[in-house]
C-alpha cells in the first residue's frame, strides 16, 4: 500500500510543480473515470494450470496457480498544450508562456514534401496497477512528464540512451516496418522488430518529434514511444515473467495494447495499429466527447502471467 501511495504522491508532485498558470487555462476536459474510461471486457482473464516458482532456502520451490489476462495498468498523455493533462482534465496556459514554447506542432499534408509532414506531442505517464498489494505486484516507477524532459524535445540528444538507433537509420531497415504494420493490423506485432511500431512508423527517434501529420497516428506513435523511454529507463517493468516483474530496456511489443480514453472512448487495439480503424471521431475541430481536440489520453494494457504462490 505505501508504494502504491508513492506512485500516486509523485505523480501529484509532477502535476503540481508544472508550471501553468491555471488563470489562463485554454483547454478543459473530463477527469479520467476508472469504472467508464476503461475497456475493462478486454482483460480477457483465463486460468493456465500449475506453476512452480524458486524460493530462497530451505524452501528451495513453491507452487501455486498461473492466471493471465490484460492489466490496464498505466495510462499516457498524449498532448499539443504543453502541460495540459487529459487525465485530470485540467492544465496549459496561455499564449505566449513556457507551455506555449513547448506546445505541440504540426505541419500540414499541404508541406512541399512528405519529408516536412511532421507532428510533435508532449507526453505524461501514470500508474495505476491493480496488482498493487498482490502477489504479482510489479515495481513500476512510470511516472513522467515529457515537459521536464530535454531528450524529449530534441531527436540529438536522446541518442545518448538509443546508441542503437544508428543501425536503423536507413531506408531498408525502415521499409522493414511494412511487415510489422501488416503484422500489427492483423493483431499480431512483431517483436523481433522492436525499431517498428507497425503503422505508427519508427520507434526512433524516442521522442515527441513524429514524421505523421496524422494527429491520431502521431499521437499513438508518441505515447508507444513514450512506453519504450520507460522500459529502456528500468521505470517499467514486463508482468509477463511467470515469477516476476521482469526489466526489459528492448520492449516486447506483443505485450502492449491501448485504447483511447479522450478525447472519446475507443476500442482496445495492439500498439501501432493503424488509426483509420479506430479514429472516427477522435480529431473533431474543438472538442470531443470527453476532451478537447488534439488532446489524447491511452489507456495501456500490459499482459500479465503470474505465479499466485510468489512475491
Amino acid at each position: 500500500m505505501n508504494k502504491l501511495m508513492n506512485k500516486y504522491l509523485l505523480a501529484s508532485v509532477l502535476l503540481l510543480s508544472a508550471p501553468p498558470a491555471f488563470a489562463g487555462i485554454l483547454k478543459s476536459g473530463d477527469t479520467w473515470n476508472p469504472v467508464t474510461d476503461i475497456n475493462w471486457d478486454d482483460m480477457d482473464f483465463k486460468f493456465l494450470g500449475i506453476c512452480i516458482c524458486p524460493r530462497p532456502p530451505p524452501e528451495f520451490f513453491e507452487m501455486g496457480v498461473i492466471y493471465e489476462y490484460w492489466d490496464p495498468s498505466l495510462f499516457i498523455d498524449t498532448v499539443s498544450v504543453a502541460n495540459y493533462s487529459p487525465f485530470t482534465g485540467s492544465g496549459g496556459d496561455a499564449e505566449g508562456s513556457i507551455d506555449d514554447i513547448l506546445g505541440g506542432k504540426n505541419k500540414s499534408s499541404d508541406a512541399v514534401s512528405i519529408a516536412d509532414e511532421s507532428t510533435f506531442f508532449q507526453a505524461h505517464a501514470f500508474i495505476f496497477s491493480m496488482l498493487d498489494g498482490t502477489p504479482c505486484e510489479n515495481n513500476d516507477v512510470g511516472a513522467w512528464w515529457s515537459e521536464f524532459d530535454a531528450m524529449w524535445q530534441n531527436d540529438e540528444l536522446v541518442a545518448t540512451i538509443t546508441p542503437e538507433a544508428a543501425l536503423f537509420a536507413n531506408k531498408e531497415m525502415q521499409l522493414l516496418c511494412m511487415s510489422d504494420a501488416l503484422a500489427v493490423n492483423g493483431g499480431f506485432p512483431l517483436d523481433a522488430m522492436p525499431w517498428c511500431i507497425g503503422s505508427s512508423g519508427s520507434t526512433y527517434p524516442v521522442s515527441g518529434h513524429v514524421d505523421n501529420d496524422n494527429i491520431v497516428q502521431a499521437s499513438n506513435t508518441a505515447a508507444s514511444r513514450l512506453i519504450f523511454k520507460l522500459n529502456r529507463l528500468f521505470m517499467l517493468c514486463d508482468p509477463y515473467a511467470l515469477c516476476g516483474c521482469t526489466f526489459t530496456p528492448v520492449w516486447t511489443k506483443s505485450h502492449y495494447q491501448m485504447h483511447t480514453a479522450r478525447p472519446d472512448l475507443r476500442s482496445t487495439y495492439p500498439i501501432g495499429k493503424a488509426a483509420k480503424f479506430y479514429d472516427s471521431g477522435l480529431n473533431p475541430p474543438i472538442r470531443g466527447m470527453k476532451g478537447s481536440n488534439d488532446e489524447f489520453l491511452w489507456v495501456v494494457f500490459r499482459k500479465v502471467r503470474c505465479c499466485t504462490c510468489c512475491e
